[in-house]
C-alpha cells in the first residue's frame, strides 16, 4: 500500500530556503510589517514555489485570530455590475489568502445577511449600495468595514466618479443638439445612484435647461424597469429626444421598448447608460454609456480593508474617486 502524501511544511521551505522556520513564518504569514530582507523574503518565496507550497489557512487563522473570511454585500448579484465589483474584491483576497462570502439584499433584508456574516466570523466587510447609514446601529458594530461609493461617515470607503458620470452623460446629449431630456432611474437611497442623478440635472440646469417633472421615472433598476419606463415616456403626447438612465439594465430595457415602438434610436431618440457593463457592447445598436471602473472599485475597497485588518487606525492617503468616462457609441446623435 502506497503510503500517503506528505504536505509540505514551512519547516521544508525553511531547509530549502536556508532560513530559520521562524522567519519563513514571518513571509509567508502575509504580514506587511514584517522586518525582512527584500532578498531574503524572495528567496522564501521562491522555495515556497519550488515545492509547492499550500498554507495551512486554518492553523494560520488560530495563530493570528481570524477566519480568513472577507463578507461582501450588495444590492443585487443579477446586476453585472455588483458582480464585477465583488469578482474585484475576489481577486485581491485570493491573492492574500481569503475567501469571499457574498450576498445581496434582493429578498434577504441587509442586517439578516450582516448577522448571518458575523456568526461566521468574517474578517471584515465591504458594502457597496446597501444603505449603510440606514443599517441598525449594532449590525456593523466591532466589524472592520469598507464602503463602496456610500458616503464614509462612519466607515472608511473608496468611491466612482458618480456626480461626473451624470455630468458627462447630460453634456454629451446638449453637445449634440438635445434639449428635451428625459432621467430614467431608482427611486432609491443608493448613493452612487443619487449622485449620477444630480450630476446630470446639475449639468441641465448649468446649460439653462430646465428639467421637466413628468420626464423623470422613478422604476426599478432592471431591464423590465427600463422597459416600463420607456412606454410611459413614449406614451406621452409630448416625448423627450434624449434620455439618461442611471444604469445599463435600465437603458437596455428602454432601447427595447423604443426599437419596438418602431422610433429610429439615435435618429428619433438618443439613449445614454452608465456603467459599461458587457451587456452594452452586444445590444444593437451599441450602448453610448459612462463607464464605471465596476472590478477596480472592488479590488481597491479589498486592498483598503486587507490594509486596515492589518492596521485599524490606516486610512488612505486620498479619497479622490476613481474616474469616469463617456463611452460613445451607436444609441446617441444629432437632435432631429
Amino acid at each position: 500500500m502506497p503510503s500517503p502524501i506528505r504536505s509540505i511544511t514551512t519547516h521544508d521551505v525553511a531547509r530549502h530556503a536556508g532560513v530559520s522556520q521562524a522567519t519563513v513564518s514571518l513571509v509567508l504569514g502575509g504580514n506587511p510589517r514584517a522586518r525582512v530582507a527584500a532578498a531574503t523574503r524572495e528567496r522564501v518565496l521562491r522555495s515556497a514555489e519550488a515545492l509547492g507550497y499550500r498554507p495551512n489557512i486554518l492553523a494560520r487563522g488560530l495563530v493570528r485570530g481570524r477566519s480568513y473570511a472577507l463578507g461582501v454585500l450588495v444590492p443585487d448579484l443579477s446586476n453585472p455590475f455588483y458582480l464585477d465589483v465583488v469578482t474585484g474584491v475576489q481577486r485581491v483576497a485570493a491573492e492574500a489568502g481569503y475567501v469571499v462570502l457574498p450576498g445581496d439584499t434582493r429578498e434577504v433584508p441587509a442586517a439578516r445577511h450582516l448577522e448571518a456574516l458575523r456568526a461566521r466570523q468574517v474578517d471584515g466587510l465591504v458594502l457597496d449600495g446597501v444603505g449603510a447609514a440606514s443599517l441598525p446601529p449594532d449590525a456593523l458594530s466591532g466589524t472592520e468595514v469598507v464602503l463602496v461609493d456610500e458616503p464614509p461617515e462612519r466607515w472608511p470607503g473608496v468611491a466612482s466618479g458618480a456626480l461626473e458620470a451624470g455630468r458627462l452623460a447630460a453634456e454629451h446629449l446638449l453637445g449634440l443638439g438635445h434639449r428635451r431630456l428625459a432621467f430614467i432611474g431608482p427611486a432609491s437611497d443608493v448613493h452612487g445612484f443619487r449622485m449620477r442623478e444630480r450630476g446630470f440635472f446639475r449639468a441641465l440646469r448649468d446649460a439653462g435647461v430646465e428639467p421637466r417633472s413628468e420626464w423623470v421615472r422613478r422604476t426599478p433598476p432592471t431591464i423590465a424597469g427600463g422597459q416600463r419606463a420607456m412606454r410611459t415616456l413614449l406614451a406621452s403626447h409630448d416625448r423627450p429626444s434624449g434620455v439618461f438612465c442611471a444604469n445599463d439594465l435600465l437603458a437596455a430595457g428602454a432601447l427595447k421598448t423604443a426599437l419596438t415602438a418602431g422610433l429610429a434610436v439615435p435618429g428619433e431618440l438618443s439613449l445614454v447608460g452608465c456603467d459599461d457593463v458587457e451587456l452594452a457592447r452586444v445590444l444593437t445598436p451599441e450602448l453610448t454609456t459612462v463607464a464605471i471602473p465596476a472590478r477596480e472599485l472592488g479590488a481597491r475597497a479589498a486592498r483598503l480593508l486587507l490594509r486596515r485588518l492589518d492596521d485599524p487606525a490606516y486610512a488612505p492617503r486620498s479619497d479622490r474617486p476613481l474616474p469616469v468616462k463617456l463611452v460613445v457609441r451607436g444609441t446617441t446623435g444629432a437632435a432631429g
